[in-house]
């Protein structure tokens, strides 16, 4: 915290009042970073028609963003899961936490096209969706010789056709029937 507050050149003490932590300094980064970054995706993504498409777009990009920023990942993992609360009400000037809210998104219109059930709410199937993108994440960061974008890919066909034997493949490794 030290090194951070004389490269930002402020008082240790500011830096202390709006974070508690390195870990919390290295969040709010990871987080801007995540805002900015969906932000300049988002004309791709909304180019696609089907939600897999545009799904896909999404995780690949964040596979890349990934790969390049892994060893960030593990202790920002880490800090997230330490510090597990219920997720306040936000304005929408806040900043993103995570990606729940672009996977609402995609979700949601995913629905009114007919291609996801609609008995479930979007932000519903988002937070479970990014339970799933959570777990593909810590496996890769865990278990050497991964691909992250293979692990993603897994994630989307598991997501959309659920683990039965699947008819459609979105790049996972399922029998067809």
């Amino acid at each position: 915290m030290e090194q951070i507050a004389a490269d930002a050149d402020v008082a240790k003490g500011t830096l202390y009042n709006h974070f508690a932590t390195k870990e919390a300094v290295l969040a709010h980064w990871i987080h801007a970073q995540l805002e900015a970054d969906l932000v300049r995706l988002q004309p791709r993504i909304a180019r696609q028609t089907a939600f897999v498409a545009a799904l896909s777009v999404l995780l690949d990009a964040s596979a890349a963003w990934c790969e390049k920023h892994g060893t960030l990942l593990l202790p920002y993992v880490r800090f997230r899961f330490l510090s597990l609360t219920p997720a306040p009400d936000r304005d929408d000037a806040a900043p993103k936490a995570d990606m729940t809210d672009g996977f609402a998104l995609l979700i949601a219109k995913g629905q009114a096209s007919g291609e996801l059930r609609d008995d479930l709410p979007a932000a519903h199937l988002a937070a479970l969706f990014h339970h799933l993108y959570l777990g593909a994440l810590m496996r890769w960061l865990t278990l050497p010789g991964l691909k992250l974008k293979r692990e993603f890919a897994a994630v989307i066909d598991l997501f959309v056709n659920g683990a039965s034997r699947s008819t459609i493949s979105t790049g996972g490794k399922g029998r067809k029937s």
